[in-house]
């Protein structure tokens, strides 16, 4: 088996192991079939950018949802403003369902990387939740490129450059440099109101 093959196989074996042994009951007729869901995988169609979860957070855009799927004690010390915090090893809890199984908002899981918001987002792939995506490089990528970006010496590819400013002004507006990670104007976006429970349909080919 090729290396391109590896990770996504190893996911979905460990997917099925955390599935088996949950005390939550599904409808089987529900779940996204392994094929469809091996092909999303691989497509990594998941994932959104720090800087696109920057300006949706600047925007104030109120169908973004962030899931930091860390334990409790990691989010009390930092989190992205207006997140809610659902530990990965209680995602599965009946308490969160409707977080998860909801088509209003776009719900994008984050860890520290991007480990433990994948396997968030396969877990609700398989069960046919959509409108779940991750935040790719997580905490790390934030930290890096949203709080603190390094600045680029010689610049003078347009791309680069605006991706650079983009990064600035983001820095700038959430506080860069304090590890506050909190917008100036008031950072205390309250976390989304849990949705009614959906009528769950049949599973569709797949989504972002």
């Amino acid at each position: 088996m090729s290396k391109k093959y590896l990770i996504p196989a190893a996911i979905l074996v460990l997917l099925g192991v955390v599935l088996a042994f949950s005390e939550v009951k599904y409808d089987i007729k529900e779940e996204t079939s392994p094929q469809i869901l091996h092909f999303n995988i691989t497509e990594h169609t998941r994932y959104v950018n720090v800087e696109e979860i920057a300006h949706k957070l600047i925007d104030k855009d109120p169908l973004l949802m962030l899931i930091d799927v860390r334990s409790a004690k990691e989010f009390a010390k930092f989190s992205l403003s207006g997140a809610i915090n659902i530990p990965l090893d209680s995602l599965l809890l009946p308490v969160n369902e409707d977080y998860l199984a909801q088509d209003i908002y776009d719900a994008v899981f984050y860890s520290n990387g991007t480990l433990s918001a994948d396997q968030a987002w396969i877990i609700c792939k398989r069960l046919g939740y959509t409108n779940n995506y991750v935040m790719k490089g997580g905490l790390n990528a934030w930290v890096e490129d949203i709080l603190q970006p390094q600045t680029v010496e010689g610049i003078f590819d347009n791309e680069e450059d605006d991706l650079y400013q983009l990064r600035k002004g983001a820095s700038q507006y959430f506080g860069g440099g304090s590890g506050s990670g909190e917008a100036e104007d008031d950072g205390k976006a309250k976390p989304k109101k849990k949705v009614k429970k959906r009528k769950k349909k049949g599973v569709e080919g797949g989504c972002g």
